[in-house]
């Protein structure tokens, strides 16, 4: 099952949880490709956010490699699973997939959105993390198993 985790920038929210499912994949034996990107192009080619990387590797997942990228058309074709953060990510989505592809947007939390700890301090990171290592763990249980 190939996933991708989109959120606004690429450089919080949808890189934690892309190494957090890559993480899950690992532990569990599951193959396939596993990536995120923004709806935006403002950080394409940056680095994860410094305390998304520090809050990841406390949990024992790497971000280092990560770089930022904006969502392709061709994104549509190559994933299974597109994950958005936030209502807002998924109508973005939406106005942009074709036709044949909208039914794989879901919002990661089901009907919670995640909010974008990036205007907040270090604990906000350590409590979307924790989030979003619940809503994989989830998501992998409704959808890719």
């Amino acid at each position: 099952m190939n996933v991708l985790f989109v959120c606004l920038g690429n450089i919080c929210r949808s890189p934690m949880a892309a190494g957090i499912m890559r993480h899950i994949y690992e532990e569990n034996g599951i193959s396939g490709k596993i990536e995120s990107a923004g709806t935006m192009d403002w950080n394409v080619g940056n680095a994860a956010d410094a305390r998304a990387v520090s809050v990841a590797r406390a949990n024992g997942v790497d971000l280092s490699k990560h770089r930022a990228r904006q969502v392709s058309i061709d994104d549509f074709e190559k994933f299974d699973l597109i994950f958005v953060m936030e209502n807002a990510h998924a109508q973005t989505l939406r106005k942009i997939a074709p036709d044949i592809h909208k039914h794989k947007i879901c919002l990661l939390g089901g009907q919670d959105e995640i909010l974008d700890p990036y205007h907040s301090n270090e604990a906000a990171f350590h409590a979307t993390y924790k989030a979003l290592k619940q809503y994989c763990r989830q998501a992998l249980r409704d959808h890719v198993q």
